[in-house]
């Protein structure tokens, strides 16, 4: 498919939800400023499919958008649509992402992900996953400074991250919670995005992942909407994983949604023999290994707080969202392979399915 530079892209975004409105406002961005590939500026318009008529409407009267559809099918047949944008709960991205391929529309999707990268490549269409973590400023540093060698060989990574999420369920959509719109809990949501991070950040040096060991867990059985009526809680809402590469280097992740969080979430470490980055998604800290204090345990003192010998390093901050869906629309225009793709998001996708066996086996599985 050619873009034609006069009519430019239309992005059809799928959903209204938290997700969609984020996407929304990094495309309005783009609609206002244009995006400039080789000198020539293709103008951005967005389409917007929901399947609540008046959210539809606030949505679109709130960033000027004049296409809108409630009726998904012929939405994303929709011959005025250039690419699709899936923003919906997890059950609702494999069948409109699928006729969208047939219909010759690029694909652009949240994770997970649950059609093969080969679909899209046989009809020929650009195909990209969402991956905010990677281009938030405190992991874009942190790959810079590995990259650089500076950690030198790579011990270990821990990530964490999780909040409260209160019974009666007012922070978070409570469809997360029921299997048949998300698909599984915490590990399905959360662990498509820590396992692509440390794939991103780590493999370059210590190689592929090579096992996952995963515990989870479920501390309530029951919650309650944010009118108070109840319904049961089907999957699970926190974890432990723990990643083998192929250099020995290991990895862990905790995740969960009923921890009370005393950190920027996430938080993540990474250490090597040279040195260590310790960053959120905003903030990064080096450490070399000429810098690190040597430690000697006194139960009578007051341990050193963080910061001691760490080195507080400028980090560019960006909406992540925008910045990636700038980055795919120029591709739809070039014709080159950008990443994250659906490449990453099979392979995501098929250690979150170990980490669920590893879980209902309750031993290390082999990937």
């Amino acid at each position: 498919m050619t873009i034609d530079p006069i009519s430019g892209l239309n992005v059809g975004v799928l959903g209204t939800g938290r997700m969609a409105r984020l996407h929304v406002i990094g495309l309005h961005a783009l609609k206002q400023a244009g995006l400039s590939v080789g000198g020539t500026r293709y103008p951005v318009t967005i389409a917007l499919y929901g399947r609540d008529p008046a959210k539809v409407a606030a949505l679109a009267a709130e960033f000027g958008i004049e296409h809108t559809s409630t009726e998904l099918h012929g939405f994303v047949r929709d011959p005025a649509i250039d690419i699709v944008d899936n923003c919906l709960v997890n059950s609702l991205h494999y069948e409109p992402l699928l006729a969208a391929i047939h219909a010759g529309k690029h694909v652009f999707s949240d994770k997970p992900l649950t059609i093969e990268a080969s679909e899209a490549e046989q009809a020929g269409v650009s195909h990209g996953i969402v991956q905010n973590m990677r281009f938030q400023g405190g992991p874009t540093g942190a790959k810079e400074l590995l990259e650089t060698g500076k950690l030198g060989r790579i011990f270990h990574a821990r990530v964490t991250w999780g909040y409260m999420v209160p019974k009666r369920v007012t922070n978070r959509p409570t469809w997360f919670f029921k299997k048949e719109l998300a698909g599984g809990g915490i590990v399905h949501d959360m662990m498509g995005h820590f396992f692509d991070l440390l794939r991103h950040l780590l493999e370059p040096s210590c190689g592929a992942i090579s096992s996952v060991y995963c515990a989870t867990g479920r501390g309530f059985d029951e919650r309650e909407e944010p009118d108070g009526s109840p319904f049961p809680v089907e999957v699970e809402d926190t974890c432990s994983v723990v990643l083998r590469f192929r250099s020995g280097a290991i990895g862990d992740v905790f995740a969960s949604w009923i921890r009370r969080k005393h950190e920027e979430v996430p938080f993540v470490e990474i250490d090597g023999e040279a040195g260590s980055v310790a960053f959120s998604f905003n903030d990064l800290r080096f450490q070399s290994q000429e810098r690190t204090p040597s430690f000697t345990y006194d139960p009578t003192r007051v341990q050193a707080g963080f910061g001691q010998g760490w080195e507080q390093i400028e980090v560019y901050r960006s909406d992540p969202f925008a910045l990636q869906l700038e980055r795919f629309l120029r591709s739809v225009v070039t014709g080159d392979t950008v990443e994250p793709d659906w490449h990453d998001a099979v392979l995501n996708q098929r250690l979150i399915e170990a980490a669920y066996r590893s879980a209902s086996e309750r031993r290390e599985i082999a990937v």
